[in-house]
């Protein structure tokens, strides 16, 4: 059995991005001068109603960041367990790798256009692991029994 497999390595690469976007970014929240100082107090201290519930718009921020933490161990734990499939499994499961690589790549258009070079780079590197797994797998014929 292989220790590395493209499935793997992309579940490692995801808990990786996790890890930087929920510590480094999330709770680990730093100064970034006066002015961002300043958004990050008036988005805490503006409160409003929403559908019943008093909020604000720092509120919105951290529940969605904490939403894209959860999101991406939901990725690791799905690369993971497809590696597990075996080949007469994987078309019924199939779908679900290719709406994997969609849902993963569209998180990377938008760590492109929204945020920095390193959520770009580990989306794309995830994305190229797991269409290549994806495509190898698809390859694999299943084994008839003799």
């Amino acid at each position: 059995m292989k220790v590395f497999t493209t499935f793997r390595v992309a579940a490692a690469l995801a808990l990786l991005f996790c890890a930087g976007h929920t510590l480094g970014g999330m709770l680990g929240q730093k100064s970034l001068g006066a002015a961002s100082d300043a958004v990050f107090a008036a988005m805490k201290s503006t409160h409003f109603d929403f559908n019943g519930a008093d909020c604000t718009w720092y509120g919105f921020w951290f529940g969605f960041g904490l939403t894209v933490s959860v999101f991406l161990l939901l990725v690791a734990a799905i690369a993971l367990t497809l590696d597990r499939v075996g080949p007469e499994a994987w078309p019924q499961v199939r779908p679900l790798a290719w709406a994997l690589i969609a849902a993963m790549s569209a998180n990377g258009l938008v760590a492109w256009r929204y945020f920095f070079l390193g959520p770009t780079l580990l989306s794309v590197a995830i994305v190229t692991l797991l269409i290549l797994g994806t495509v190898r797998k698809g390859q694999r014929q299943p084994t008839l029994p003799s």
